[in-house]
């Protein structure tokens, strides 16, 4: 796959990304396995995720003891539900006074392909770039994908944006149509998956698909989509669990921490050889069995 670094009409830097890591927040070599979630509901009362702030401390403290070190909040941009960025600071900093200890909150969206939205992105790409810096969620619609989304996603990018479609694997127009992930991810774009997808959360259609993404190596990230305690908690160990059995802990690392810690950062991803290796033995995968290089 060719990065989207080698698009002729911008350069990556020009949100002007410091390089360094995120403040106050170790790497993974340093304190072990901490996920990186790029994709959560967690803001109370703005969109179908929590509707009190109790309910969002609950799902705060799921994530943490499940293994979570950074959560980007990441609420609807949409016709159904106004994104407000300063808002969503406040909220933000609700919440942050009630994290659990070693749990750090990102600013981000769920960015949907609107008129009106691609509009006031071009104005100001960091009031929906996640932690301001250069990576967009976007959702698409299921009923139809327009004519003008690659000219759309072109102006995006030249403003510094680079996009992430989210659960493409949950989408049941985008799942007949294979070829259209395969062009758009050689153009420069990058794939998320919902972790609960390849556990058959969201049905056996959503976790072949997921699979076929992840063999294909059109997946990049795995985040949670998190929207409540029950139905979509915001945990990432057991997909984590899952990919190890299935794929290996180093490519599971990439999924869940390597990937999303650069989308936080606003750095590229580098997808050097990324692509999974053969799946392990049944009988590995069920006696511990990993590798730790792909």
């Amino acid at each position: 796959m060719k990065d989207n670094l080698s698009h002729p009409c911008f350069t990556w830097d020009n949100l002007s990304v410091s390089h360094g890591a995120v403040s106050g927040v170790s790497s993974p070599g340093q304190r072990g396995l901490e996920f990186v979630d790029i994709h959560s509901h967690i803001l109370p009362g703005v969109d179908d995720g929590p509707a009190t702030l109790e309910q969002a401390a609950a799902m705060m403290e799921c994530a943490r003891r499940h293994g979570t070190a950074m959560l980007v909040a990441s609420p609807h941009a949409s016709p159904a539900f106004a994104y407000d960025r300063a808002r969503a600071e406040q909220l933000l900093d609700a919440l942050r006074a009630r994290a659990p200890s070693g749990l750090h909150l990102i600013r981000g969206c769920d960015f949907h392909l609107t008129f009106t939205n691609v509009e006031q992105a071009l104005r100001s790409p960091a009031d929906f770039a996640i932690n301001g810096r250069c990576w967009l969620l976007m959702e698409l619609s299921e009923l139809t994908v327009f004519s003008n989304t690659g000219a759309l996603w072109r102006r995006l990018e030249d403003a510094g944006l680079r996009i992430i479609l989210t659960h493409p694997e949950r989408n049941s127009l985008l799942r007949q149509r294979f070829d259209l992930i395969e062009r758009w991810v050689s153009e420069g774009r990058y794939m998320q998956v919902t972790a609960g997808s390849l556990l058959g959360d969201f049905g056996g259609a959503a976790r072949r698909f997921s699979i076929r993404l992840l063999e294909a190596g059109l997946a990049h990230f795995v985040a949670s989509d998190a929207h409540d305690l029950r139905h979509r908690p915001p945990r990432l160990d057991l997909a984590f669990q899952w990919l190890v059995r299935q794929y290996g802990e180093a490519y599971a690392r990439r999924l869940v921490i390597d990937h999303p810690r650069c989308a936080v950062e606003g750095l590229p991803l580098d997808l050097e050889g990324f692509r999974p290796p053969p799946r392990l033995p049944w009988w590995r995968r069920w006696t511990g069995g990993r590798r730790e290089t792909i």
